[in-house]
């Protein structure tokens, strides 16, 4: 066999550490991005930090020298999740779609410590987007997390989603969880007229309430509900929307000259290379803000329809489409809008909200996407007389009049996405007539 040796010559890109570095800088959120600068100022004497308004714990090298006996394994065994991670756990597993989820998380946000919702479903419905029979259908499928209680308006609906879970909701429990100022009151023989029942009756019934959790929520650990700053601003200008970073969020960095080196030709040399890493820390901060900047500024311009006139007028939009549009790479343009947030008039909105599939593969900006005609078909339903529901062929030709063309089939999936029942169902459901 012979063997030849043939030399080839070629181009490519070489990763090297200072370019991961600085696109690991790109991907973190502003309180991952203060936490790490703040450690970075703990090992470098040039760099000097200022924390931001909204700053993160500092890393436990800041707080002194750590216990010895400390176990963190069995620190995390015992600990609690929070409220708020429960809760987007089963979010994420029960909504796939991006504008369910935007709403499940829009109810996960209003959550207060019991478990309770802490704001109507108006006010929610109005921060998410959609009608408010899709933020109900929605709040639905969410009071039915564990544990039971979760997402109720009220103490009554509290206790009412525990019975059913257990099996124990009965009429006559019904009846007395609808009435619990008589019970407060102790007005006993009023509550066994009302339910057909006899005091001993309501006693037991009382004895059944007294068995359930009215503050499910507080068995998570009760701080960490993160109620995080948005990492931009958004405000309508003269010159039409304005993109600007939320300041309060970002630490101020400074490059010093370090302690005095005292003539010492290591230490010199020591601080020399200590500032040059300062340096490079500082610019690459600041090219990360530039990017998330320039990237949001896109997606500003891209969906001002959207944040006119709601997810109806969402334009189809990729993060390949982006980057292109920007002269950057698409995993520059993902970096740069996971886990960000933006202020609009809107309400306070991920990033990611502002991309949206084009409903036929291919037709690019110029048909609609998908969000937005999941926008329709849940408008349509929100309109319709209760007792007179549509059928999906009936939203298929009232999108079509609106110019609209979408399949039977296609309608009934993107109810299902938005947790609306059957024309039969809702029919059945519906209030009967006065």
């Amino acid at each position: 066999m012979e063997m030849n040796f043939v030399q080839r010559q070629t181009q490519g890109l070489a990763m090297t550490a200072k370019m991961q570095a600085s696109l690991k800088i790109l991907q973190m959120s502003q309180l991952d991005l203060t936490a790490h600068l703040a450690e970075q100022a703990l090992e470098n004497p040039c760099l000097d930090i200022r924390m931001p308004e909204v700053a993160p714990p500092l890393p436990t090298g800041a707080r002194g020298t750590p216990n010895p006996d400390f176990d963190p394994v069995a620190a995390l065994a015992e600990a609690k999740p929070s409220l708020y991670e429960h809760v987007g756990r089963q979010i994420a597993r029960a909504f796939t779609h991006p504008v369910t989820q935007r709403v499940a998380m829009a109810f996960a946000e209003a959550l207060e410590p019991t478990g309770w919702l802490g704001a109507p479903v108006d006010q929610i419905a109005r921060i998410a987007g959609v009608p408010r029979p899709v933020a109900e259908g929605i709040l639905a499928r969410l009071q039915d997390f564990e544990p039971a209680g979760l997402f109720a308006r009220n103490l009554s609906e509290c206790l009412r989603l525990q019975a059913a879970d257990k099996g124990l909701l009965t009429w006559e429990l019904s009846v007395i969880l609808d009435n619990l100022a008589l019970l407060a009151e102790g007005r006993i023989d009023e509550l066994a007229q009302m339910c057909d029942g006899t005091p001993d009756d309501v006693r037991a019934a009382l004895a059944t309430i007294r068995g359930l959790d009215p503050k499910p929520g507080m068995a998570f650990s009760a701080p960490d509900m993160p109620v995080l700053p948005p990492d931009l601003h958004l405000t309508r200008g003269a010159d039409g929307w304005q993109v600007e970073l939320n300041r309060s969020v970002l630490p101020g960095l400074r490059v010093t000259d370090g302690p005095d080196s005292a003539g010492d030709a290591a230490a010199r040399a020591w601080l020399s290379a200590a500032r040059s890493r300062a340096r490079w820390l500082v610019r690459a901060v600041e090219r990360r803000q530039a990017t998330l900047l320039l990237t949001a500024g896109f997606l500003v311009r891209h969906q001002a329809a959207f944040l006119d006139a709601g997810p109806e007028a969402l334009r189809p939009l990729s993060t390949e489409e982006a980057a292109a549009e920007l002269g950057i790479h698409p995993s520059t343009v993902s970096r740069a809008v996971a886990h960000r947030t933006i202020e609009t008039p809107r309400g306070t909105l991920p990033l990611r909200a502002f991309f949206s599939r084009a409903f036929t593969p291919g037709s690019g900006a110029d048909g609609p996407s998908q969000d937005a005609l999941i926008a329709l078909v849940a408008r349509i339903v929100a309109a319709e007389e209760p007792t007179r529901p549509l059928s999906d062929a009936d939203i298929v030709r009232r999108a079509q009049a609106e110019g609209a063309k979408l399949a039977r089939r296609t309608v009934a999936k993107y109810r299902d996405m938005l947790g609306i029942p059957s024309s039969y169902d809702r029919k059945r459901k519906a209030p009967e007539p006065a």
